[in-house]
C-alpha cells in the first residue's frame, strides 16, 4: 500500500495494518463500517472526528505513544499547527 493516496492520518493507519499484517478490508470488518467509509478516512476525503482516532487506535490495540501520534496526524491533516516543543 503506497502512502501517496493517504492522508496523514491514512499513512499512519495504513502502517499499522501493514505492520500488523492486516487490510484495510480487515480494519474495516473489526470497526463494523463499509470498506468505502473506512478508505475515504484513510485518503483524507473525510475528516476523521477525534472519537473516531480513539475508535480506531482502540480496535489496532494502539498504545497511549501511538494513540497519540494518530490524533496529531488527523490534527494536520485538518489544518491544524502542532506546536511539539515543551516549554
Amino acid at each position: 500500500m503506497s502512502s501517496k493516496s493517504y492522508s496523514n492520518f491514512g499513512a499512519s493507519v495504513v502502517s499499522c495494518l501493514e505492520q500488523r499484517r492486516q487490510t484495510q478490508a480487515d480494519l474495516s470488518r473489526k470497526l463494523g463500517r463499509s470498506r468505502s467509509y473506512v478508505h475515504q478516512t484513510l485518503s483524507g476525503h473525510r475528516k476523521p472526528s477525534p472519537e473516531w482516532v480513539d475508535i480506531v487506535a482502540r480496535t489496532l490495540k494502539l498504545n497511549e505513544a501511538q494513540r497519540l501520534a494518530l490524533h496529531k496526524a488527523a490534527a494536520v491533516d485538518r489544518g491544524f499547527k502542532l506546536d511539539l516543543t515543551k516549554n
